[in-house]
Protein backbone atom coordinates (compact mmCIF):
# COMPACT_ATOMS: atom_id res chain seq x y z
CA UNK A 1 0.00 0.00 0.00
CA UNK A 2 1.33 3.42 -0.90
CA UNK A 3 2.03 5.70 2.07
CA UNK A 4 -0.70 8.27 2.71
CA UNK A 5 0.12 11.61 4.31
CA UNK A 6 -2.60 13.60 6.04
CA UNK A 7 -2.59 17.20 4.75
CA UNK A 8 -1.06 19.56 7.33
CA UNK A 9 -4.13 21.82 7.50
CA UNK A 10 -6.49 18.97 8.49
CA UNK A 11 -7.93 19.04 12.02
CA UNK A 12 -7.90 16.21 14.57
CA UNK A 13 -11.57 15.67 15.45
CA UNK A 14 -11.90 12.39 17.28
CA UNK A 15 -9.93 9.60 18.95
CA UNK A 16 -11.07 6.16 20.03
CA UNK A 17 -10.07 4.64 23.36
CA UNK A 18 -7.16 2.21 23.43
CA UNK A 19 -8.63 -1.09 22.25
CA UNK A 20 -7.60 -4.74 22.44
CA UNK A 21 -8.96 -7.75 20.55
CA UNK A 22 -11.55 -8.11 23.30
CA UNK A 23 -12.56 -4.47 23.84
CA UNK A 24 -12.75 -3.18 20.25
CA UNK A 25 -16.21 -3.03 18.67
CA UNK A 26 -16.97 -6.35 16.94
CA UNK A 27 -17.70 -4.61 13.63
CA UNK A 28 -14.16 -3.29 13.31
CA UNK A 29 -12.95 -6.82 12.52
CA UNK A 30 -15.47 -7.15 9.64
CA UNK A 31 -15.40 -5.35 6.30
CA UNK A 32 -16.97 -1.94 6.81
CA UNK A 33 -17.21 1.64 5.66
CA UNK A 34 -17.65 3.60 8.87
CA UNK A 35 -18.79 7.14 9.49
CA UNK A 36 -15.19 8.09 10.29
CA UNK A 37 -14.16 7.43 6.70
CA UNK A 38 -16.59 9.75 4.96
CA UNK A 39 -15.38 12.24 2.38
CA UNK A 40 -12.48 14.32 3.65
CA UNK A 41 -11.81 12.24 6.79
CA UNK A 42 -8.57 10.29 7.22
CA UNK A 43 -8.35 7.57 9.89
CA UNK A 44 -4.92 7.03 11.46
CA UNK A 45 -4.49 3.74 13.30
CA UNK A 46 -1.70 3.62 15.90
CA UNK A 47 -0.44 0.39 17.43
CA UNK A 48 0.99 0.48 20.95
CA UNK A 49 1.55 -3.25 21.36
CA UNK A 50 1.33 -6.25 19.02
CA UNK A 51 0.31 -5.58 15.44
CA UNK A 52 -2.61 -4.88 13.10
CA UNK A 53 -3.04 -5.81 9.46
CA UNK A 54 -5.24 -3.51 7.35
CA UNK A 55 -7.08 -4.91 4.33
CA UNK A 56 -8.50 -2.42 1.80
CA UNK A 57 -11.16 -3.57 -0.66
CA UNK A 58 -12.33 -2.16 -3.98
CA UNK A 59 -15.95 -2.29 -2.84
CA UNK A 60 -18.39 -3.92 -0.45
CA UNK A 61 -18.43 -7.32 -2.18
CA UNK A 62 -15.04 -7.80 -3.85
CA UNK A 63 -13.64 -11.14 -2.67
CA UNK A 64 -9.98 -10.22 -2.20
CA UNK A 65 -8.31 -7.12 -0.78
CA UNK A 66 -6.65 -4.77 -3.25
CA UNK A 67 -4.17 -3.54 -0.67
CA UNK A 68 -2.77 -4.53 2.70
CA UNK A 69 -0.69 -2.78 5.32
CA UNK A 70 0.95 -4.26 8.41
CA UNK A 71 1.27 -1.87 11.36
CA UNK A 72 3.54 -3.00 14.19
CA UNK A 73 3.98 -1.69 17.74
CA UNK A 74 5.25 1.91 17.68
CA UNK A 75 3.96 2.51 14.15
CA UNK A 76 0.85 4.03 12.63
CA UNK A 77 -0.96 3.73 9.32
CA UNK A 78 -3.18 6.24 7.54
CA UNK A 79 -6.08 4.87 5.53
CA UNK A 80 -7.79 6.51 2.57
CA UNK A 81 -11.20 8.13 3.13
CA UNK A 82 -14.28 6.33 1.82
CA UNK A 83 -12.57 2.95 1.52
CA UNK A 84 -14.10 -0.44 2.37
CA UNK A 85 -11.75 -2.11 4.81
CA UNK A 86 -11.27 -4.43 7.74
CA UNK A 87 -8.46 -5.01 10.21
CA UNK A 88 -6.97 -8.05 11.87
CA UNK A 89 -5.09 -8.20 15.18
CA UNK A 90 -1.83 -10.07 14.69
CA UNK A 91 -1.49 -11.12 18.33
CA UNK A 92 -3.71 -11.57 21.37
CA UNK A 93 -1.94 -8.73 23.21
CA UNK A 94 -2.49 -6.10 20.49
CA UNK A 95 -3.37 -2.60 21.74
CA UNK A 96 -4.33 0.17 19.29
CA UNK A 97 -6.47 3.23 18.72
CA UNK A 98 -7.77 5.28 15.81
CA UNK A 99 -7.60 9.07 15.38
CA UNK A 100 -9.64 10.91 12.76
CA UNK A 101 -8.51 13.98 10.82
CA UNK A 102 -10.84 16.08 8.69
CA UNK A 103 -10.59 18.81 6.10
CA UNK A 104 -11.83 22.01 7.84
CA UNK A 105 -14.11 22.70 4.87
CA UNK A 106 -16.09 19.55 5.72
CA UNK A 107 -16.73 20.91 9.22
CA UNK A 108 -18.27 24.07 7.75
CA UNK A 109 -20.83 22.17 5.68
Amino acid sequence: MQRIIIPAHFIHTKATPFWTKDTAPAGIWQRHLDAGTRQGVYPRLSVMQGGIRYYGYADETSPAPVETLTINAGEFGVFPPEKWHRIEALSDDTVFNVDFFVDPRILME
